[in-house]
């Protein structure tokens, strides 16, 4: 009777969360699509919801064009919950000083901000580097509300395999100073037991990390005919076998190695390397297929995400590549999209990091040494001349995607998490 009583004293009586995040659509970033779809679902289950967030500029550090940046700009999401539109820097960050200027523009900004948005709950926040996530914090003592810190990239461990930065003195500062945000925490929240032990190695009690892996709508993506409208209006033979590599062109994708293996595969009419998207190293991938006449790696940027599902149906795989390094702190969400589209994935990875477990338990692609041109050609050759091979790694590869990655399963993670687990408004 107790616990019904309780239950029934919370009815209509929603949380207010805020969720404070540097990525958000109309940018391509899989964690800012992730901050808007559990804005949504939260808001379903009656909370109230209010994002903070800057102006669209990612990865480029340029204006989306449509777009004009103000001090200030409040939303209300027909979704059902608020979104606010904080100043900050624009500027291609091409260096190491730049981006700090822009995460301390943004981190400033977004705490004055929310200061003057109203109480909650609770608060959210992305890892965004540095200052983003101590402004977070202080906003959630200013409220008095719980602080769930979301480490998606480990930082500063990601920018030093990136090469960004060095393992010296700054690098010791900035470690400490997230170590003590750690702590300060009431709770973290990251994406696999790979990031968990990097962030338990800081010294943090196991209990107070939880893993929640990133999630799509599968809803959205679903595995769909390889020969399509959009295949046919990019001039893609349907006999063309497609290795898709869609998402961010980063520092630690390691995306590099598509280059040789380009190169190795040229007497291969029948198989094409097609990268979609955009980064910092895009320039430099597409600029060396220019000069060594690689007919075989195309270049598109971005597509609109009304036309996502038929991008990856187009793939007949999909690939995945990451630095030696980087696969403790972070996992590429592309994955994703190619299990959720019913496709096999190719993973150019450390051979113990999250990503290479991921495929091995979900029997769904293979993995092969990163940076290793030469293996990653011939994994792509099997699987081109191996079509049912294919077909049994990509349905795998979907039922894995549902039982583990799906939308629906994820976000009530979230929902628990941010209150403690209290028992939710939607719950039955």
């Amino acid at each position: 009777m107790k616990d019904s009583e309780t239950e029934d004293s919370r009815e209509g009586q929603p949380h207010s969360t805020l969720i404070v995040s540097y990525v958000y659509p109309p940018e391509h970033a899989p964690a800012g699509v992730m901050v808007s779809e559990l804005a949504e679902d939260l808001a379903a289950r009656g909370h109230q919801v209010t994002v903070i967030t800057g102006w669209p500029n990612h990865p480029a550090g340029v204006l989306f064009p449509g777009w004009h940046a103000r001090w200030r700009s409040v939303e209300q999401d027909p979704r059902g919950f608020r979104v606010m539109r904080c100043g900050h820097s624009i500027h291609p960050r091409e260096g190491m000083l730049w981006r700090l200027w822009y995460y301390f523009t943004f981190g400033l900004n977004a705490m004055i901000a929310g200061a003057r948005s109203g109480s909650y709950d609770a608060v959210l926040c992305l890892s965004t580097p540095v200052f983003g996530t101590w402004a977070a914090w202080l906003l959630a003592k200013i409220k008095r509300a719980r602080f769930v810190y979301a480490i998606f990239d480990l930082h500063p461990e990601a920018a030093a395999n990136a090469g960004l930065i060095s393992r010296g003195v700054p690098y010791h500062v900035l470690r400490m100073a997230d170590t003590v945000l750690c702590r300060l925490s009431d709770s973290i929240v990251t994406l696999s037991e790979g990031l968990k032990a990097e962030i338990l190695a800081r010294g943090m009690r196991p209990e107070k990390i939880e893993v929640v892996a990133f999630w799509l709508d599968g809803r959205k993506i679903q595995p769909k005919p390889r020969d399509n409208t959009w295949r046919r209006e990019h001039g893609i033979a349907t006999e063309t076998f497609v290795a898709l590599y869609a998402g961010t062109i980063g520092y630690i994708s390691g995306a590099e190695v598509l280059i040789e293996t380009a190169r190795r595969l040229a007497s291969r009419k029948d198989i094409l390397i097609l990268i979609v998207g955009e980064g910092p190293i895009k320039d430099r991938i597409q600029d060396a297929a220019v000069r060594l006449d690689l007919m075989n790696l195309w270049f598109l940027p971005f597509q609109p995400a009304s036309v996502l599902d038929e991008v990856l149906a187009t793939a007949d795989m999909g690939l995945v590549t990451l630095l030696p390094e980087a696969g403790k702190t972070s996992i590429p969400s592309k994955v994703l999209g190619y299990l959720a589209a019913g496709r096999p994935v190719i993973a150019s990875v450390a051979p113990e990091s999250d990503t290479a477990k991921m495929l091995r338990l979900g029997e769904c692609g293979r993995v092969t040494l990163c940076t290793d041109s030469a293996e990653l050609a011939k994994a792509i050759q099997d699987l081109a001349d191996d079509p049912e091979m294919r077909l049994d790694m990509g349905r795998r590869g979907r039922a894995y995607f549902e039982k583990a990655f799906d939308r629906a399963t994820t976000t009530g993670a979230y929902e628990r998490l941010l209150f403690n687990d209290e028992v939710s408004l939607g719950d039955s």
